[in-house]
């Protein structure tokens, strides 16, 4: 009575939450397999097929086929370390302090990373808070951690300790939300302007507020930073020769955050051939030795960082990268895999670049126990190449 009409079909999908049209047959089966297409394209998370009949003037739509790219489930993240050196916090200021913010890196570093933030940041910026609590157990996963090392250490309760803990957490937090609440009434953070910065907090909240509400308004300023790489020259930038003490104090907290990240040290160090070249390019450079020219430059900015330990004004920074070097060495990674043989003669090397004028080894016992170590274990693996198993035993007290 009306007659056939006409018919045709759309393929639409849907990438990063918008649909798009992405193509028009008059063909069913053409429109199908490229529905199916799509369907198989990186980035679409759906696709489907209308099919669109005109009769009479009318204009009628079908979906005919609709389906949804199955998503590969999220691998959760997990802690990534131990709590081993929490220190016993009591105050938020204990919590905010560089002995707890080292563990909380070592615990939080692989959502620290793909955040690309800085434990100072996440204790000071409600946002980076908030999506931390998002992630699920991960924030009570390492609240717990932490609660069992002091239950061993210090023989407390672990609930309660973990209580306190969520407490302090708590209050933490709850500063940085109300801090984040009276945005606009804050002082304006002006980085090339720091004693200007600081007159206008102490002014606001008093000086026993000042570092907290300084940290806070130093987080908001990194936001634009990107990478801890970016953040890191942000920060450089802020640190003189006129930079005042408490300023650099200050600095060199989050400095030290960042060089917490071994994946952002390893890029700064540059294309290393083995860990042995890495650990010599750190070495010189915390020495302020000449680069060697057969290595790859290290990262001006990291350069920057060795020299500032150097002259004592980043502690925490070195701290930090001395325990690096330490962990490195005694770790069990050789250090070339080319040639693992040459694991004695290259911890050596090592050691002799880590002395000073003095004759004494930067990092002190703690290092040369790394050092003795990792020849002992060298020695160890060249007798049981030759089947004395047992007397590279005995070196061990076995």
């Amino acid at each position: 009575m009306f007659g056939t009409g006409s018919v045709s079909y759309e393929v639409q999908s849907r990438r990063e939450g918008r649909w798009r049209i992405e193509g028009a047959y008059t063909d069913q089966e053409s429109a199908l397999s490229a529905a199916r297409s799509q369907l198989a394209a990186s980035g679409v998370e759906e696709a489907k097929v209308v099919k669109f009949r005109t009769v009479a003037g009318l204009s009628l739509e079908t979906v005919i086929l609709h389906k949804t790219v199955p998503q590969p489930q999220r691998k959760g993240l997990t802690l990534g370390g131990t709590a081993d050196g929490a220190p016993l916090c009591r105050t938020p200021d204990d919590l905010r302090g560089f002995e707890s913010r080292v563990v909380i890196g070592r615990l939080l570093r692989p959502y620290l990373d793909a955040q690309r933030i800085t434990p100072t940041e996440l204790l000071h910026s409600w946002p980076l808070f908030r999506r931390l609590e998002e992630q699920g157990a991960l924030l009570g996963a390492a609240i717990h951690a932490v609660a069992r090392h002091h239950a061993d250490l210090h023989s407390v309760s672990h609930a309660g300790r973990a209580r306190e803990l969520r407490q302090l957490v708590e209050a933490v937090s709850g500063f940085a939300r109300d801090t984040l609440a009276e945005r606009r009434r804050l002082p304006r953070f002006d980085s090339t302007d720091l004693p200007g910065t600081s007159g206008a907090i102490d002014e606001a909240v008093g000086a026993e507020g000042h570092d907290a509400l300084f940290l806070v308004l130093l987080s908001q300023h990194l936001e634009v930073g990107g990478a801890l790489a970016g953040k890191l020259d942000l920060l450089l930038a802020m640190m003189g020769e006129d930079a005042e003490p408490r300023h650099l104090s200050l600095l060199d907290g989050v400095v030290a955050d960042i060089m917490g990240s071994a994946d952002t040290v390893k890029e700064l160090l540059g294309a290393q051939p083995s860990l042995h070249a890495g650990l010599c390019v750190l070495a010189d450079a915390l020495f302020d030795r000449d680069p060697e020219p057969a290595l790859a430059p290290m990262a001006a900015s990291l350069r920057r960082v060795c020299r500032l330990a150097l002259e004592g004004r980043a502690p925490q920074s070195r701290t930090v990268l001395l325990e690096r070097l330490r962990q490195s060495i005694a770790g069990d990674q050789p250090l070339d895999r080319r040639d693992a043989k040459a694991d004695g003669m290259l911890t050596r090397d090592i050691a002799d670049r880590l002395k000073g004028a003095d004759g004494t080894t930067l990092g002190g016992a703690a290092m040369d126990r790394a050092l003795e170590r990792r020849l002992l274990r060298h020695r160890q693996s060249v007798l049981r190449a030759q089947g004395m198993h047992d007397i590279a035993d005995r070196l061990t007290g076995r």
